[in-house]
């Protein structure tokens, strides 16, 4: 269960610009976890002057897109608490910005109302009394209040529960305390949940307590469920986030849909200079390869463009007016500046490109697998996930046919190129094999 509050600045009688996410939470360690972010709007100085705010402080913080898969992660299958429905659709715009679908359904403590409204009013009241309501501390005073009086309404809930509530009784025994993924079925054999875990059983256990946590979801309508054991946290996610877009189970709010992807297409500038373009609609000179994240694509452009000496204004990496960065920092001649014929730079380019277009580049990482004899790994063809599998660990994998006879193949999506994009943190480089 994680509290959380945003801090905004007001600018106008209905825009609120969130600068600051305080979480919440029983389970962390030091309870509060703070995320400054920088405004995407542009402020007046005398509204950050007006709000007791440091202008270059909050304008030196890491905008939201650089805090989201963080948040994502630790937001996942977590029980969501906002104060009022405003603060939720705060937290949803800005997720929306950058393309994920923030689709679920929270817990609103106060709700717009008589009661709700006049609870809120006291609460705000009497802390901003003591603290400035911009104030960091502020809005861990704030948070704690929710706390309390969350605590309150549960400890009234649990009472309910424990005399009227009868869960159907499963035998969890026969689960094992591995990784892996779940599956809730109702008495039509429809899967109505999908959730992973990295301790099958003690998740399950937890669903099934006489202390659960509120859920949205109906336990008495749970008549069987399956499990899919898959050695490591990491293809749990996966193979949750494939079966949850396909199944679209009920229950599930998060990852059923999908933002478009991001594509590389060809074109030409008003001069005639061939030039590459991020964007995220189909057109029929684009890349097959399909994004989910615009640090992917840019990547794979930057190396190209550093590789074949290519101008990176005009493949999508700079937006200026005059040269790009060829030229201005780094003082070599660019088609942009005149350095380089169209003529010529066009011809270069197209050889330089049909070579990109037939690179092949083939990554795999090694996991640990379902048992001591097996590993797992996950193939990415051209920076794109392409699937996962289990092999024996005596079997050499130096050639990537002999992976792909053990591959299962899966679709790449925004949610598994968010999951993926961790794994070069956690680790080691050997396990991290480029065939």
């Amino acid at each position: 269960m994680i509290f959380i509050y945003l801090q905004n600045i007001r600018l106008g009688a209905r825009t609120k610009i969130p600068f600051r996410i305080v979480l919440y939470s029983d389970d962390f360690v030091q309870d509060y976890k703070v995320f400054p972010i920088r405004p995407e709007l542009s402020i007046p100085n005398k509204i950050y002057k007006m709000n007791d705010l440091n202008r270059l402080e909050i304008l030196a913080s890491e905008p939201f897109c650089d805090s989201a898969d963080e948040l994502i992660d630790l937001l996942r299958e977590r029980k969501l608490i906002f104060s009022e429905k405003i603060q939720f659709d705060l937290l949803k715009s800005q997720f929306k910005n950058i393309g994920y679908n923030f689709n679920l359904k929270p817990t609103i403590l106060w709700p717009s109302g008589k009661i709700g409204n006049k609870n809120l009013e006291q609460i705000t009241e009497l802390i901003s009394e003591r603290l400035p309501t911009n104030s960091l501390k502020y809005a861990e005073v704030f948070l704690n209040e929710m706390h309390n009086f969350k605590n309150l309404r549960s400890e009234q809930l649990e009472e309910y529960k424990c005399a009227n509530l009868k869960l159907r009784n499963h035998d969890l025994s026969k689960h094992k305390k591995t990784p892996g993924v779940y599956f809730f079925l109702n008495a039509n054999d429809k899967v109505i949940y999908v959730g992973k875990a990295k301790n099958i059983r003690k998740r399950l256990q937890s669903h099934f307590s006489n202390t659960i946590k509120q859920s949205n979801i109906d336990y008495s309508q749970v008549e069987d469920i399956d499990v899919i054991y898959t050695g490591n946290d990491i293809i749990a996610q996966l193979v949750e986030s494939s079966n949850i877009k396909s199944l679209k189970p009920s229950y599930n709010v998060q990852q059923i849909l999908n933002p478009d992807p991001y594509i590389i297409t060809l074109g030409y500038t008003s001069k005639g200079i061939s030039k590459i373009k991020i964007t995220r609609k189909e057109y029929e000179d684009s890349l097959p390869e399909k994004y989910f994240n615009r640090r992917s694509v840019v990547a794979s452009l930057a190396d190209f463009c550093q590789e074949y000496s290519l101008c990176r204004k005009h493949c999508g990496l700079e937006k200026v007016k005059g040269p790009c960065s060829n030229y201005t920092k780094n003082h070599k001649d660019c088609v942009c500046s005149g350095g380089e014929s169209i003529e010529e730079y066009n011809k270069r380019f197209q050889l330089t490109f049909d070579q990109f277009r037939r690179k092949k580049t083939r990554k795999i990482y090694r996991l640990k697998g379902r048992n001591n004899s097996e590993d797992a790994f996950i193939y990415e063809f051209n920076g794109i996930y392409e699937g996962y599998g289990y092999i024996d660990r005596n079997v050499d994998i130096s050639n990537y046919n002999d992976v792909l006879g053990h591959l299962i193949k899966q679709t790449n999506n925004y949610d598994t190129t968010r999951i993926i994009s961790s794994l070069t943190k956690v680790l080691r480089k050997e396990d991290i094999l480029f065939i």
